[in-house]
């Protein structure tokens, strides 16, 4: 690597921590003014969602693949909420104090397994399932539709579940090699890359190959568009069924 780039590789990654360390800053007081119903609490919050959402991005191509992971859990714990109550604001302080300490040096991943590393941060879920006993088992849903997803993360949440929603198929592959999540639903119709390709990635992968894998379809099993699937893929009806459908294939994958 040259200089030049070696260079630009250290701006890169020094403005990435040093917006993160910004954000970090302000995130407990933005949930804070959230909590109360602030209408400057909401702008800033739609703002800093935004903001780590492209930190996101930046973050892959960043050595502090740690950090860029707890931030991404980041991101799927805030979507979507309107007043964080007492429990969720001190979740939040759980995650920017751990993303402090990856800045600092004080937490690192070695020696860590990153699965068990990320299943230890603070999992949101709806409050009516609240009290539902919570399973260490960890779904992956690939969807480019916000709304599609939270449809099959209450059906898991419901069961359970940590649910974990990724919109892009190419940082579905990077997360599950480093999380290595109990099961991943991905929608056939994917940005970037379908989800027959995502499953046939994954299965080629040994990193990942063990991963057990549904389809996410309104096609029939046997329909031409999903030939290639791998044979030990499921698949998945998105119609009326769903919900039995996601029964058998948690028992056909053995997980409780």
């Amino acid at each position: 690597m040259s200089a030049s780039i070696a260079s630009y590789d250290d701006q890169v990654e020094a403005e990435y921590l040093e917006e993160t360390s910004d954000i970090l800053n302000e995130i407990e007081v933005i949930a804070e003014q959230l909590a109360i119903g602030s209408d400057e609490g909401r702008r800033r919050f739609e703002i800093l969602l935004g903001k780590l959402g492209s930190l996101c991005i930046t973050g892959r191509h960043t050595r502090y693949s740690l950090l860029n992971v707890t931030m991404h859990r980041l991101v799927n714990y805030l979507e979507g909420m309107d007043k964080p109550n007492e429990g969720q604001i001190q979740d939040i302080s759980i995650y920017a104090d751990t993303m402090r300490g990856i800045i600092d040096g004080t937490i690192s991943h070695d020696g860590w397994d990153f699965s068990e590393f990320v299943r230890s941060l603070p999992v949101r879920r709806p409050l009516e399932l609240e009290d539902l006993e919570h399973l260490d088992v960890e779904v992956m849903v690939v969807e480019g539709r916000r709304s599609a997803a939270r449809i099959f993360e209450r059906e898991l949440q419901a069961c359970g579940y940590s649910v974990v929603w990724v919109r892009n198929p190419l940082e579905a592959i990077s997360l599950a090699v480093k999380t290595k999540p109990d099961l991943i639903l991905a929608s056939a119709e994917l940005d970037e890359l379908p989800g027959v390709d995502l499953a046939c990635a994954l299965a080629a992968m040994p990193s990942t190959k063990g991963i057990p894998f549904a389809l996410l379809t309104s096609y029939d099993k046997d329909s031409p568009r999903l030939k290639d699937l791998p044979s030990e893929a499921a698949v998945l009806n998105k119609g009326s069924r769903f919900g039995d459908e996601l029964a058998d294939v948690l028992e056909r994958f053995k997980i409780t």
